[in-house]
């Protein structure tokens, strides 16, 4: 996970895909673990995809810079050094069923190992490139279009049932890009706790810059609206 590095848009993109990959199996992952590990997986969207979706995330990454930067553009909410230190953050927000993000940097296999030798069972394990299986967890495999991940069969249908297609809208400053989103939950139902989170909340942890982008899913009659 984590060839090459994704634009802000192919970043954005990619990290609603994951989220949709989520929704799509349950809408809410409150007090649920998603795991992911291998060389930039921290900087691939998934923790973002899984805190907007209310779940807790652990990735385990051993390119440092990668962890560094995600975590200076607010991708992940923290980086720690050992498993111990993962699980003592992850234990209670998993309690509490809020979202978190949690980047473990270092090497990949000595810590799969510990997990697996400590009992530690998340309810997902995310791998686009064929990682390791971790016993007992349920597996999602999710391969590459381009540079972004590919949507699944699962997710194509459950977007195609409620006639959403993926939009990227993209603004020169900041401001206007405020003024999209607001423009966005306005035309959003206000029943659509999936779509209204994603506008919501992507901006927490996907910071651009200056201007940015907007990836959605809209309806033919919303995107007309905008």
């Amino acid at each position: 996970m984590g060839d090459g590095v994704l634009s802000g848009i192919e970043l954005q993109r990619q990290a609603l895909r994951l989220y949709g990959e989520l929704v799509a199996r349950r809408q809410s992952w409150a007090g649920r673990l998603v795991f992911a590990c291998g060389r930039g997986v921290s900087a691939s969207g998934l923790p973002a995809a899984v805190s907007i979706a209310g779940g807790t995330s652990l990735v385990l990454d051993p390119d440092a810079a990668a962890v560094k930067a995600v975590f200076r553009a607010g991708g992940v909410d923290f980086v720690v050094n050992t498993l111990d230190e993962a699980l003592r953050v992850l234990k209670n927000e998993i309690r509490k069923r809020r979202p978190l993000s949690v980047a473990l940097e270092g090497a990949v296999q000595p810590a799969l190992e510990e997990m697996i030798e400590r009992g530690v069972l998340p309810d997902l394990q995310v791998a686009l490139e064929g990682e390791r299986e971790y016993p007992g967890a349920e597996r999602l495999e999710l391969a590459r279009e381009g540079m972004v991940v590919a949507p699944s069969v699962e997710l194509v249908g459950w977007l195609q049932e409620r006639g959403w297609v993926e939009v990227a809208m993209e603004r020169a400053t900041t401001a206007e890009l405020r003024e999209l989103d607001a423009r966005l939950l306005a035309v959003l139902p206000e029943g659509d706790a999936v779509r209204r989170f994603w506008v919501q909340r992507i901006g927490h942890y996907q910071r651009p810059v200056a201007g940015g982008a907007r990836v959605v899913w809209l309806t033919e009659t919303e995107l007309a609206e905008i």
